[in-house]
């Protein structure tokens, strides 16, 4: 956590915010475009990431009303499928708001289980070449220190779906593509009070809100 904010503030210190790496070189900025736009693959090939923002007449609605974007960040299996571990809304000047879990439809992932999900989120290193690769580690950093909340809003994810389902009694893949439905479990964050007060212990949250 603390070295999160240690490298936002070296970025401030060049009149630089943490949407440079990402955004920062190009010539015009795309609603819907990935930045970078092949994604960041760590070289390890287990994680990818890229940034987007949504236009106001998308069927996703931003995660936060000063949202500019998020950050999606997904696992790799072996033979490059995607699981979507967790959105990271960010305003207009890269400060972080909030963790949310997205329902399957948005990103075409292949869905796992929470548990599963969570794993591993403690020790995440995202080794990144190039300019993003100080906003890798950045990243990193922010996953480890909400380890704990992330790992709660995925099981609470689940929770949900499971919920919806049963009360419905619908199949799991008809919840996972219904289009009124875009996240399932999401948590505030306060930055950079949460490092700051921390002095990089891990945050943890008792509740991650559910959004359905």
């Amino acid at each position: 956590m603390q070295s999160a904010l240690m490298r936002q503030l070296a970025l401030a210190k060049k009149s630089r915010s943490t949407l440079f790496p990402f955004i920062g070189r190009s010539a015009t900025f795309q609603a819907w475009n990935h930045y970078p736009r092949n994604d960041a693959i760590d070289t390890s090939a287990a994680w990818q990431f890229y940034y987007h923002a949504h236009d106001s007449g998308g069927e996703v609605a931003p995660r936060h009303p000063q949202e500019h974007g998020h950050i999606h960040l997904f696992k790799r299996s072996t033979r490059g499928l995607l699981s979507h571990v967790a959105g990271l809304s960010l305003d207009a000047r890269g400060v972080p708001l909030t963790w949310f879990a997205c329902n399957q439809w948005v990103t075409g992932e292949r869905w796992r289980s929470g548990a599963a999900m969570g794993r591993g989120l403690h020790t995440l290193r995202l080794d990144v070449r190039g300019p993003l690769a100080g906003a890798a580690n950045w990243l990193a950093d922010l996953v480890r220190g909400y380890a704990q909340p992330l790992q709660d809003m995925l099981l609470a994810r689940d929770t949900a779906l499971r919920t919806y389902c049963e009360q419905r009694q619908i199949p799991p893949t008809q919840a996972m593509n219904d289009r009124s439905i875009a996240v399932w479990s999401s948590f505030p964050i306060s930055w950079p009070d949460d490092a700051v007060a921390l002095r990089g212990q891990v945050c943890t949250y008792d509740n991650p809100r559910r959004s359905v």
